[in-house]
């Protein structure tokens, strides 16, 4: 799904304009994506975990993948949340399923967790980040920047000056630990 238009390389939104994209990060939907594998038993699993409190809690952008060969009740089956957007929530789990599921068809998705009343944004953050935006970047006046990593869903908000850099470098440093550095700052206000 969408691509942030800081991401595509143009200039980040700022706090106003992004703080009209964003969801709540408290109410959120589990989707579920039926495929030809999956028995009437394992949709109707899929649909009553995501009645569960559990699951009402799985913080957006999140997806559950599982593999064709083995299907929901083997350990390939992948659960990921707190992503910045679907595509990368999706690129996530089946990433992982896939080295997981030790051979046969390449693993797909069976499940997505969205914003409520989800629909598609220009900038799209994890539950988690904007949270932090709402109580962190909103808060005060004056230059701040925040920055997001598309592929680990990790983030960083800096404010005074040299706050892009700051951010970028906040991020990367926690994104590197899962392997990626490539954040960028998606919302900037000087």
């Amino acid at each position: 799904m969408g691509v942030t238009q800081a991401m595509a390389g143009e200039a980040p939104f700022t706090g106003k304009e992004a703080k009209r994209m964003l969801f709540s990060p408290k109410k959120t939907e589990f989707v579920v994506v039926p495929q030809d594998f999956m028995t009437d038993v394992d949709v109707k699993t899929l649909e009553l975990m995501a009645d569960m409190p559990e699951f009402k809690a799985v913080l957006y952008y999140g997806a559950v993948a599982a593999s064709p060969k083995q299907g929901l009740a083997h350990k390939s089956i992948s659960a990921v949340a707190n992503h910045h957007s679907i595509k990368a929530a999706e690129a996530a789990a089946i990433k992982e399923c896939n080295a997981l599921r030790g051979g046969g068809p390449k693993c797909l998705m069976v499940a997505y967790v969205v914003p409520r009343k989800f629909s598609e944004q220009p900038l799209q953050l994890s539950a988690s980040a904007t949270t932090a935006f709402r109580k962190t970047y909103l808060k005060g006046r004056g230059a701040k920047a925040m920055a997001i990593s598309p592929t680990t869903g990790d983030y960083a908000i800096a404010k005074g000056d040299g706050a892009a850099e700051a951010a970028v470098a906040a991020c990367n440093k926690a994104a590197s630990e899962k392997g990626a550095t490539d954040c960028r700052v998606v919302i900037q206000d000087n």
